[in-house]
């Protein structure tokens, strides 16, 4: 519907429950991804350099399973109740990205729409590139310490995984968190005829490319995808033939 709304300028579908739906996927959906990076990325330094944490069951309940069910829950549990359940007066506009602001940025708090910015978007996009960057500088320190092929060999693809994912999301996020945070320092008008056409866009981009920036670091994958071709293509076809006396 993004897409679409970018093509036209208008809402083509434009009905309430699909704009609550394109809220909530927007809003809920797109900062619990952003959330669930953010753990990625800090979990990457457990992974890597305290896999003990992780050895057992229940250290790997505590450790892995409850946090990341946590971050992946918070932002859509969030703002499903305050898209669908939250009393407020919500209006649509068929000339309006998303069909227009959710309720949360008109009549709420101005305490709650700081938190919103800087606690759901602005702080998960920073945590992540301070993550990644001292990751690599840890992977890179302590390269020499790790002896065994496999280890290192398995430690290099989640580092070079993380830091691709990491800058995508820092590359194409960061301008327009910049941008966000000078708002509300009180300057609303600052960037103004680049923040709608051009820095808000732009925070499309990395649902975009992080799932190519995942597959260039499975080279196993491109390995069986291209052994699938070979196998296709050297396959006999296997025919009924006329046998003539």
């Amino acid at each position: 519907m993004t897409l679409d709304f970018n093509r036209l300028g208008y809402v083509s579908l434009f009905n309430p429950v699909l704009c609550r739906i394109w809220q909530f996927i927007d809003h809920g959906i797109w900062y619990g991804a952003v959330a669930v990076m953010f753990w990625a990325s800090f979990e990457r330094h457990i992974l890597i350099f305290h896999p003990r944490l992780v050895a057992t069951p229940r250290k790997r309940l505590f450790i892995h399973y409850i946090p990341l069910a946590l971050f992946s829950l918070y932002t859509p549990i969030l703002f499903f109740y305050l898209i669908f359940l939250y009393s407020c007066g919500q209006t649509f506009a068929v000339t309006e990205v998303r069909c227009g602001v959710i309720c949360l940025y008109t009549d709420a708090l101005n305490s709650l729409q700081l938190y919103d910015s800087y606690v759901d978007n602005v702080l998960p996009v920073l945590l992540i590139g301070i993550c990644s960057i001292t990751l690599l500088f840890r992977f890179i320190r302590q390269r020499q310490r790790m002896k065994q092929a496999v280890t290192w060999r398995h430690c290099r693809k989640m580092t070079l995984q993380l830091v691709l994912v990491s800058a995508a999301y820092s590359i194409c996020d960061l301008p327009s968190i910049v941008v966000s945070i000078i708002h509300l320092s009180g300057y609303p008008n600052f960037a103004s005829y680049i923040w709608s056409p051009y820095l808000t866009r732009l925070t499309f981009v990395p649902s975009i490319i992080v799932p190519f920036a995942i597959l260039l670091t499975l080279p196993e994958l491109k390995q069986k995808l291209w052994a699938l071709c070979i196998w296709k293509r050297n396959r006999r076809v296997i025919a009924p033939r006329a046998i003539i006396n």
